[in-house]
């Protein structure tokens, strides 16, 4: 009888839908990247082991740090590094621009830890301070990172959450290079080594403008992407998600039926009583149609610090963009004639 009961359980289990399984089994996100709503969500602020999508934050940290056509010797820094390889050797002279190509594309370990002694100036602990530096700015407030490359070594792996992640990566497409490096399907670097993106959905998916694979025992299977449909971009954040290509691209093609892109106030100027402002590009917010018409739209105006703030909320999220203001000089007018 336990038995039948064993085997049921274990049918069950296959016939249970992809995204039920993911609830039960890992924690995942996907967001709006135009302003961060976050339209679906499972166990995503749980903290979890995050391997090479690790390498998202070594890439923001490369490219705002360091000069992008800048190369060097490898010297003895990489003695010790395993897991994943671009295999760079000792003597060999190397670029920036491509060992994060190497990095995003292979997931090289060893262009990770040559990125990180060069840009820490001979200190990989330097760099990871920075790499710790930035997701407090980011407000990744439960995230640590221990390394530049993902590696669960020794208890001192990296740690993030599908929310964490998701905000890294909404910042890290903000930076022109790094979108050009993970929408890249190949890459040649100048000592003749060619790489294929790693990102099968870059491959298969029409809508896919870039991500980045993760995976180490601990962590197991761990992805994020981002895929855009018109005007609207979105991120997908996995982390021990089983069948993780079909969970984004069934994700993808769910939220691109639900949500649009909703504008409230066009560029130019707003007059709000006696204040005015100049919106340089129109207030925009993505939502789910289901809540199109229960969101409050509204624009207020601070006199005493000269602000005027646009607003939306709606069931799923609050975007607000604060702008300054000044005080419009009130007219006098005497029959045709004003001053």
């Amino acid at each position: 009888m336990k038995k039948w009961i064993g085997c049921l359980g274990v049918l069950l289990l296959l016939l249970m839908p992809l995204g039920v399984q993911a609830q039960t089994q890992g924690s995942y996100i996907v967001i709006a990247a135009n302003d961060g709503n976050v339209l679906r969500s499972q166990n995503e602020h749980e903290v979890r082991s995050i391997a090479s999508i690790s390498k998202i934050m070594t890439a923001v940290i490369a490219l705002e740090n360091g000069d992008y056509i800048d190369q060097w010797v490898i010297g003895d820094e990489l003695e010790g590094v395993s897991g994943s390889m671009i295999w760079i050797e000792k003597g060999q002279q190397v670029s920036m621009r491509s060992l994060l190509y190497g990095m995003m594309l292979k997931s090289g370990n060893d262009a990770a830890e040559a990125i990180a002694y060069h840009i820490g100036g001979g200190s990989v602990e330097r760099f990871v301070e920075m790499m710790n530096e930035k997701a407090q700015t980011l407000g990744m407030k439960d995230t640590v990172f221990h390394n530049p490359s993902g590696m669960d070594v020794d208890q001192e792996g990296n740690y993030s959450t599908a929310y964490d992640m998701a905000l890294l990566m909404r910042y890290a497409m903000t930076v022109d290079q790094f979108r050009e490096i993970v929408q890249t399907k190949t890459y040649t670097s100048e000592w003749g080594s060619r790489w294929k993106n790693s990102n099968k959905l870059l491959h298969s998916f029409e809508f896919c403008t870039g991500g980045k694979t993760g995976f180490t025992n601990k962590a197991q299977e761990t992805l994020v992407t981002a895929a855009r449909n018109g005007e609207i971009e979105y991120i997908v954040v996995t982390l021990a998600v089983p069948d993780r290509w079909n969970f984004h691209e069934r994700q993808y093609r769910e939220v691109m039926e639900e949500c649009e892109l909703m504008q409230l106030q066009p560029e130019g100027n707003i007059v709000q009583g006696e204040y005015s402002a100049v919106l340089t590009e129109p207030f925009e917010v993505v939502v789910r149609q289901q809540d199109r018409q229960q969101g409050v739209f509204s624009i207020t105006v601070d006199e005493r610090q000269s602000t005027m703030t646009l607003s939306w909320t709606d069931a799923s999220h609050t975007v607000t963009r604060t702008l300054p203001a000044k005080r419009t000089e009130k007219k006098r007018c005497f029959w045709r004639w004003c001053w």
